[in-house]
């Protein structure tokens, strides 16, 4: 069914359809049929009044329970984006719903698109689930495609799940949203989520992954919290009650599970606070089952004064936290690389990078240090820091020369008893940052840009507000804060403070509008929900094909010239 189309020209061929009379213009034939089939199931549009429910016990909780985990992942991967994430089974009925976004929570609401739903084509007409389940095809229903009137101002693009092995229909899965631009991206997005689901269904049909669905399946129905199991080849479950972690969340316990395979207890720290995991190791390699027993939220109160802490809950970042953090356990040398000013100088210190602060006088070596000093006393004061055992921070050390780099490497090799030893270095490019990191032979994790943690800009403005402006309540309005999040930010976390002090030095106060904020973000273009898609989907094909133009655009099933006209629009480099 076509992506794009003339509403006012479908509109005249169904209201010709429905009156029995010779359309006056063409229309897709399967939409056409589809519009034949619903007619003969519901008579007219207007009889369709409402969405009938059905008992969760009548739903199929297996299936939910085997695309929870990437279907997460794909919600996750949405966030921002107004866009709803559904699941339904082969009778259309809806197993789940994700969505980030409380503007598409709401249009799946007054669509009446809820657990339970029934939206098969015989019960609610021509739509983006139960037309995929009558004819097993993927389809976009745009607007008055729908034969159902209420469905109107919505756009949907749905494809068939199909068991590997017998290609029998499983789950139809959709993207639905307000009618808006459309974008050739989400028929090739949603097909790529089947395609990960299908995977999903493979993996489990091998021996070892049966047994542990079965025992994963067992502990979910037996357990009152949540559940997470992780078997062969990567492959994840996910419990209903375990669907509020995030896909960080998720990789956190795969690595616990993965360096320490065994069954016990253990705390890790996750994105909804401090839990408390109980690990069981199945027979024969078949996995691990973690039963979340107890989570301690971040909210609780403490006693005395609070510890800073780092700033961010967007899963980019909490995957890079907790990576340093385990680094600064098993004391092994690490360099925390990203562009200058993403926060590295506090990851490494696991709190706010103050300069000039106590802790940081104590911890921090300053690499620039050396051109003041020289070379033979900078050493000489990192090897007393080294002998001393507790954790040591070099910054910039991309401003060594090439005999100082070999000095700190034999330093670093030659202490014994030495406490953490973490580096940060400031680079344009992962590959610049593993090609400095190769020269101290010692391994690299690059901090996401402020530009790819989005979602935690409206943390990080009210906490740089707080330090910068306390009283004078400069609170972002709903239009400002989107400008902020469609900028690029090349000066990352240092400019968005910086616009901070601007407002400060000022006398801003109260209410931040778009007026308020630098030239530079009130000329930035809001995009629409869409064109996020079409970014985020440009984006994950680039990097998915190193960069390579032709291999995106097959990916994403679009020609090269559109993928470049689309690149140039969005300002994309390969």
């Amino acid at each position: 069914m076509p992506l794009h189309f003339d509403a006012d020209r479908v509109q005249e061929v169904k209201d010709d359809f429905l009156a029995a009379e010779a359309p006056t213009h063409t229309v897709n034939p399967e939409l056409l049929s589809s519009w034949q089939r619903s007619k003969a199931a519901l008579g007219v549009p207007s009889n369709i009044r409402d969405v009938p429910l059905v008992a969760d016990d009548l739903l199929d909780a297996h299936l939910l329970d085997m695309f929870q985990a990437p279907l997460t992942r794909v919600s996750d991967d949405l966030d921002g984006t107004g866009l709803g994430l559904l699941l339904a089974d082969s009778q259309g009925r809806i197993l789940q719903r994700w969505s980030h976004d409380p503007n598409a929570l709401h249009h799946l609401d007054r669509l009446g698109t809820v657990r339970g739903a029934v939206l098969a084509e015989d019960v609610v007409g021509t739509n983006g689930v139960g037309t995929v389940a009558a004819t097993g095809k993927s389809v976009q229903i745009s607007g008055v495609e729908h034969f159902a009137d209420f469905y109107s101002g919505a756009v949907c693009t749905g494809s068939p799940v199909r068991h590997p092995m017998t290609g029998k229909l499983l789950a139809v899965v959709t993207i639905s949203s307000d009618i808006s631009e459309r974008s050739g991206l989400l028929r090739p997005l949603i097909n790529s989520v089947t395609m990960q689901l299908e995977q999903q269904v493979l993996d489990v049909e091998q021996p070892a992954a049966r047994m542990m669905f079965s025992a994963f399946l067992d502990t979910a129905r037996a357990q009152s919290g949540p559940v997470v199991a992780f078997g062969p080849q990567g492959l994840v479950m996910q419990s209903q009650k375990a669907g509020r972690l995030t896909v960080s969340d998720l990789n956190l316990l795969q690595q616990l599970t993965s360096e320490q395979p065994r069954s016990g207890r253990f705390s890790l720290e996750l994105s909804t606070g401090t839990a408390e995991l109980k690990v069981t190791a199945l027979d024969d390699g078949a996995g691990v089952i973690v039963v979340l027993d107890r989570e301690r939220r971040n909210t609780t109160m403490s006693i005395g004064p609070a510890r800073p802490q780092l700033v961010g809950r967007s899963p980019e970042w909490l995957t890079v936290v907790h990576q340093v953090a385990r680094h600064r356990e098993t004391r092994r040398p690490l360099i925390i690389a990203g562009e200058p000013g993403t926060g590295k100088a506090s990851l490494a210190l696991g709190l706010p990078f103050r300069p000039g602060s106590p802790v940081t006088q104590g911890l921090v070596t300053d690499a620039a240090e050396r051109h003041v000093t020289g070379s033979r006393k900078w050493l000489q004061k990192l090897s007393e820091r080294l002998n001393a055992s507790a954790p040591v921070i070099v910054r910039g050390v991309e401003t060594l020369d090439a005999h100082t780099v070999d000095g700190v490497k034999s330093l670093v090799e030659t202490t014994t008893g030495r406490g953490p030893v973490l580096f940060t270095l400031s680079a344009q490019s992962r590959e610049e940052a593993e090609v400095q990191g190769s020269r101290l032979g010692m391994s690299v994790i690059w901090v996401p840009a402020l530009r790819d943690r989005i979602a935690d800009v409206p943390a990080l403005w009210h906490v740089f507000a707080e330090q910068i402006a306390p009283g004078a309540g400069l609170e972002l309005r709903a239009d400002a804060l989107e400008l902020l999040r469609t900028y690029r930010w090349p000066g990352n976390l240092k400019e968005l403070r910086s616009v901070l002090e601007q407002l400060s030095i000022t006398g801003k106060r109260g209410a931040v509008l778009p007026g308020d904020l630098p030239q530079a973000m009130q000329g930035t273009r809001v995009l629409s929900m869409i064109e996020r898609v079409e970014l985020e989907a440009i984006r994950k094909a680039l990097q998915e094909a190193d960069g390579n133009r032709s291999k995106a655009a097959e990916i994403l099933g679009l020609s090269r010239a559109t993928v470049y006209r689309k690149m140039k629009a969005y300002r994309l480099t390969a």
